[in-house]
């Protein structure tokens, strides 16, 4: 059975604001590149589009880290040995419990964005291929968290 994490309780709330957090710091980034380097220049699309782009990679990224957590708690009482201690800086860093989310959600985002503006830019106006290729990588990341809890369950 999933678990299914209470977002609002006080274990978990300062874990719910460092993913929401990163995901909006992560979209900031977005409104820049689309800003300065596409020339995206209408504020409403600058503006209001982000904040729908924000809770959806949000809502995958709270799906990927519950994934992330039922495996650990699988893992822990498997294991009847006490979990060894990492060395090694990188590796320590990628076992913190909301690395694995973010870097599934940014690398994933980012590649779906990228691939489309760079196919929809060729047949359509700028400002509309950059709206199409956030709104459908954001759609599209919410289709690969989903598989992710599938597969890690």
């Amino acid at each position: 059975m999933p678990i299914r994490i209470r977002w609002l309780s006080k274990d978990y709330v300062g874990v719910a604001l460092m993913l929401f957090g990163a995901c909006g710091l992560f979209q900031a980034i977005f409104i820049l590149i689309g800003q300065v380097f596409l020339g995206v220049t209408n504020y409403f699309v600058m503006i209001l589009i982000p904040i729908g782009i924000i809770i959806a990679i949000f809502y995958g990224t709270v799906i990927i880290f519950e994934g992330y957590a039922q495996v650990r708690r699988r893992e822990k009482l498997r294991s009847q040995f006490k979990g060894r201690t990492e060395k090694n800086a990188f590796k320590k860093f990628l076992h913190f419990p909301i690395t694995k989310p973010i870097l599934i959600m940014s690398s994933v985002f980012a590649l779906f964005f990228f691939i489309l503006y760079l196919i929809l830019n060729i047949f359509l106006e700028g400002q509309l291929a950059f709206v199409i290729s956030e709104i459908s990588a954001a759609i599209l990341f919410l289709f690969i968290a989903n598989g992710i809890e599938r597969y890690l369950y």
